[in-house]
């Protein structure tokens, strides 16, 4: 556990010591408190506030804003050379996984706890059901967990940063589009259901009225445990090639 720590904290310290950091917070910030300022704006002209869009818009920019966060994580030590040293280290391939998955969803953590200030500026405004609310922050902090491990199993194909970072967007973007299948009208086709269930964006949808299920939670711990054993799996497999 303390070499996951170790990991963990030079991760979280690398972030914070970038520049690009910094700009993904403020961008990020600025962004969504631009959303909350035009929702609120409409909300008065409509005499009623919905703080769902606000979520909505939120985990879209996750989308795009968890490749960036992931790409170097792996590809970066691969093409440096470094990722050599990690393995003749006395570390595994789970706790290096592990370190580095936990430094990056940390970061998507701070980006998250950055909004907390939505709700309770809404609340002063405009009644505000706060069931949906925390269900929403705990859908955003799943979805984080989900993006950061398929980032970090893309990041881990490639020596290119670049590379992982579209293979990361186009794997998220896939996913986000199957949700759509939901809104599609409802024929009865398993198939169809099925797909959509695939998403882990129709399961943020749940999760944003409030009602917590347990199945949702299992969907996400089972996905973000599928991609961090296939990271590990691809390092292994580079340490005997």
């Amino acid at each position: 556990m303390t070499k996951i720590g170790h990991i963990f904290w030079k991760e979280l310290k690398t972030y914070f010591t970038s520049w690009i950091a910094y700009a993904i917070l403020a961008g990020w910030v600025l962004i969504g408190g631009l959303i909350f300022l035009l929702l609120l704006q409409a909300s008065e002209a409509a005499g009623n506030f919905q703080i769902e869009p606000i979520f909505r818009n939120l985990v879209v920019m996750l989308m795009f804003i968890a490749p960036i966060l992931t790409m170097r994580l792996l590809a970066e030590e691969t093409n440096d050379g470094t990722i050599e040293l990690l393995f003749t280290s006395p570390l595994s391939e789970w706790q290096v996984t592990l370190g580095k998955f936990f430094g990056a969803w940390a970061f998507v953590g701070v980006m998250i706890l950055l909004t907390l200030h939505f709700p309770i500026f809404a609340a002063r405004y405009a009644s505000i059901d706060f069931g949906p609310v925390w269900g929403s922050y705990l859908a955003l902090v799943c979805v984080g967990a989900a993006a950061v491990s398929f980032g970090l199993l893309c990041s881990s194909l490639t020596q290119s940063q670049v590379v992982a970072g579209f293979l990361s967007f186009g794997g998220l973007l896939i996913s986000w589009m199957l949700s759509w299948l939901q809104a599609g009208p409802a024929d009865g086709n398993a198939i169809v259901e099925f797909v959509a269930q695939a998403s882990i964006y129709s399961h943020f949808e749940r999760m944003m009225q409030g009602a917590i299920d347990t199945k949702d939670l299992i969907f996400f711990v089972s996905i973000v445990a599928l991609f961090l054993f296939a990271t590990v799996r691809v390092l292994e497999s580079r340490k005997w090639r």
